[in-house]
């Protein structure tokens, strides 16, 4: 782990080589469906792997315009080539570039980034306050994936492991000098612990929408019975809508995956819908 951190000798091949491998990994976790929603589609959306990669070239560089410049073209190799692995899978077509612009301008800052992260090597105690903000942006995506968890079990599991794991050997392994591992070590803990809470009080994900509107096909007020099959996946209600002034379900979503949508008329008519719901969408069908 040590060799890992600082003891790699990282030549300008071996950065162009990572960014080719890390760009096209990222590239084909965004194209396979099976990885929508999970972990190993993470890396193409957030920022927690690319913040140890960066940490490493840091910590492996020679020098302050060394890191800032292997960083630099780490990134400029890398992140466009995510989109162009894309290209002949989207939709959009080249256009998926417009995604673009926002990594481009973060690409810009690995330069001061590197530059300023170096000195890190340096053993100072501001070396802590450095390594400390980067911990701080990483702790932002481990609240993120970990409301993700606990919301949706197992999904994005990994990345919480992943995160967990980076504070960890970035707390032990980056200082040598012991009071500076201790100092780090600690306020990386802080940082997960305070993250952690702010999940629970929060609480779970919950994705409101609305569903089927009254329509002449389909007539209903609210003296009708509307439920879940399965109320893992959270609750429903029927609401009148005052801006288009017709009746509407209400649906408060807590969990994705299919199940059915039960709607009981006056007549005791049962209308039941196969329903598909996703992050922040769903799919609704009439089981005829």
């Amino acid at each position: 782990m040590k060799k890992l951190f600082g003891g790699i000798n990282l030549t300008w091949m071996r950065i162009i080589i990572c960014g080719v491998i890390a760009g096209f990994y990222t590239g084909v976790m965004a194209i396979i469906p099976v990885t929508k929603d999970t972990s190993f589609r993470d890396i193409s959306v957030t920022f927690e792997v690319w913040i140890l990669l960066g940490t490493l070239i840091i910590i492996n560089s020679k020098s302050a315009l060394d890191s800032a410049m292997k960083c630099f073209v780490f990134f400029l190799i890398s992140q466009p080539l995510v989109y162009l692995v894309q290209v002949p899978f989207n939709a959009d077509g080249w256009g998926i570039f417009r995604y673009y612009p926002l990594w481009g301008i973060w690409t810009l800052c690995t330069i001061p980034m590197g530059y300023i992260g170096w000195y890190i090597k340096k053993e100072k105690w501001w070396g802590v306050i450095v390594l400390s903000s980067m911990m701080l942006f990483l702790g932002f995506f481990y609240r993120l994936y970990l409301t993700e968890m606990v919301s949706y079990f197992p999904k994005h599991i990994l990345t919480v492991i992943f995160c967990v794991a980076t504070f960890v050997t970035c707390g032990l392994f980056i200082f040598h000098d012991r009071k500076l591992r201790i100092a780090q070590f600690m306020i990386n803990l802080f940082i997960i612990a305070v993250m952690t809470l702010l999940v629970f009080v929060n609480g779970r994900n919950v994705y409101n929408t609305s569903l089927l509107p009254c329509s002449d096909e389909l007539s209903y007020d609210d003296t009708c019975e509307v439920s879940l099959k399965n109320k893992k996946f959270g609750e429903v209600s029927i609401g009148y809508d005052e801006g288009i002034g017709t009746y509407i379900i209400n649906a408060n979503f807590t969990d994705i995956g299919q199940t059915e949508l039960i709607l009981t008329t006056k007549d005791g008519t049962e209308h039941r819908y196969k329903l598909n719901i996703y992050r922040n969408s769903y799919e609704i069908d009439e089981i005829k």
